[in-house]
């Protein structure tokens, strides 16, 4: 049977036939090859997210709320290609709302990555997890890496969408009444685990975002925060000793940017917040009205491990660690990666010790009075590397590997070729990686039973990149000198294993003048009291 041809193509001139027939091999052919080079460019855009973007914003593209953003249906992937490529070339320090919802972690610049792995990723993220927004080229990552514009429709060239919170407002102090006008976070009290005789019960709730926390001489509990639409420390009365909270005040006149640390001494308060550390005189007897802090030292602004965590030591000097800007680099600023410790008038600031990448939790041995510190690992070395670290500091000056070694034997794949780990002072004790240790506390109460006397006790924040969570509790570690001989878990239930979801996560200790403890969590927006109750008359 002979296929008909149509009148149309026999009146073609048999030379524009042939050149009909080439034309759309050619077509068909671009078509395969554009096809190919697509697939080509997912299946390296791919790759990176795996390596470098999956373990922040997961690999749905979800991401991990608070700290980092989806990028499934998120206006920063779909939006315009210009300002995407500039995230990625100059990473991000300041809050951004997405989908409704404010996250406020930094996210690293990519600087690092060639147009062609840029324009992959970037091309990867846009058609996956439901967006297919569309490729990104070469030639547009080229353009803005150079600081052309690509003259996109307005609607999309707009800069990055403003979440204006350096207009804060500047107040004195503000009460409520428990319960009121804070609202209360969710609270599983009874799935937190504690060893027998111990009883765990609620100080405060309904705080948002508690973090540091000290004690006044006149019984006030003084948290420091992070995160927050405002910049405040609360204070915490409570007045009948029942210890229920009785009132909450904010302090926030003079505050600027994340008061996440707070220390007292002569009854003052010190506030560390991310750029600096203030001080606030005779605090207690200002609550309602406190004086205009008073600037006592100023530091980098560097928001990325930046929070200031800060306290008095047994020398009356304060020690401030200062975290690496980064997941693992080699800054030429020495400040960077430090323990500082100064006066209590900001003088005579040095810094203590060298190599610490992000410390968040420190005191001193009660005998020897040799500073103790945790120390959390970097990221992106899988599951379980490296271990987080409980660290010794016999005496200043020494240097804790960071980023040549981690956990004493662990060279780093980037910088470990540089220095062997041998020229380091060894980590006292490895927790499991990627806990997060964010407080240590040495017990030195006589409430508690005998063995825990001279134990460490560090709260273990949680895992937020780890295939499979871990940490959500505190830990008590047993000394036999300088040795940790022993440790095991003191306080669990904040993860469910089986949901691998945590509803709360522990965040600082403070130990009260009858032996017991308080713990806050940030998470569920409470601070616990942890009491030992068994023969005891409390």
């Amino acid at each position: 049977m002979q296929t008909k041809v149509p009148t149309i193509y026999k009146n073609i001139p048999l030379n524009y036939k042939v050149s009909i027939c080439l034309f759309a091999f050619i077509f068909s052919s671009c078509q395969y090859k554009s096809k190919v080079n697509l697939e080509n460019k997912l299946a390296l855009g791919e790759s990176i997210y795996t390596i470098t973007c999956q373990s922040c914003h997961q690999a749905d593209g979800q991401g991990i709320y608070p700290m980092h953003p989806p990028l499934a249906g998120s206006e920063w992937v779909t939006g315009s290609k210009e300002r995407l490529i500039k995230v990625l070339l100059e990473g991000l320090d300041r809050e951004i709302m997405v989908k409704g919802q404010l996250y406020d972690e930094v996210m690293p610049d990519h600087d690092s990555l060639s147009n062609e792995q840029m324009s992959a990723v970037l091309t990867y993220v846009r058609e996956s997890f439901g967006n297919s927004a569309g490729t990104v080229s070469i030639e547009a990552v080229d353009s803005v890496r150079r600081g052309l514009s690509l003259h996109e429709p307005l609607a999309l060239s707009d800069v990055l969408p403003a979440n204006d919170y350096e207009q804060r407002k500047v107040t004195g102090g503000v009460a409520s009444r428990v319960g009121s006008a804070i609202e209360a976070g969710a609270i599983h009290l009874d799935e937190i685990q504690a060893p027998p005789g111990f009883e765990v019960s609620i100080f405060a709730e309904g705080l948002q975002n508690p973090r540091s926390l000290a004690l006044g001489p006149k019984g006030t509990v003084f948290v420091g925060s992070r995160k927050n639409e405002t910049d405040f420390v609360y204070a915490i009365r409570d007045d009948d000793q029942d210890w229920k909270a009785d009132t909450i005040i904010k302090i926030e006149k003079g505050l600027e940017w994340r008061p996440l640390g707070v220390a007292m001494r002569d009854g003052d308060l010190y506030v560390g917040e991310i750029h600096r550390v203030v001080r606030y005189q005779d605090i207690e007897n200002h609550l309602l009205d406190p004086p205009e802090p008073e600037v006592i030292y100023e530091f980098p602004r560097e928001k990325k491990h930046g929070d200031k965590y800060i306290a008095f030591g047994p020398d009356d000097k304060l020690y401030v660690p200062v975290g690496a800007p980064c997941n693992s680099c080699l800054e030429d600023n020495p400040i960077f990666a430090t323990i500082t410790r100064m006066d209590p008038d900001g003088s005579n600031f040095e810094i203590f010790a060298h190599g610490v990448r992000n410390s968040r939790g420190f005191d001193w041995h009660p005998q020897t009075q040799e500073l103790w510190f945790c120390d959390n690992g970097r990221d992106h070395l899988g599951d379980d590397l490296p271990p987080c670290e409980v660290n010794r500091a016999p005496s200043a000056g020494l240097h804790f590997g960071f980023p040549f070694c981690h956990g004493s034997e662990i060279s780093d794949p980037e910088f470990g070729t540089q220095k062997p780990c041998t020229n380091f002072q060894p980590t006292a004790f490895n927790l499991v990686a990627h806990a997060a240790p964010v407080s240590l506390l040495f017990y030195t109460g006589t409430q508690f039973p005998e063995d825990y006397h001279g134990s460490i006790l560090v709260s273990e924040h949680g895992s937020w990149n780890r295939s499979k969570k871990q940490g959500y509790r505190v830990m008590k570690l047993h000394l036999d000198g300088n040795q940790v001989v022993a440790h095991e878990p003191f306080l669990t239930g904040w993860l469910d294993h089986q949901k691998d979801d945590a509803w709360g996560r522990p965040v600082d200790l403070l130990q009260m003048p009858d032996g017991s403890l308080l713990l806050s969590d940030d998470y569920a927006g409470v601070i616990y009291r942890v009491a030992y109750t068994q023969g005891v008359n409390l």
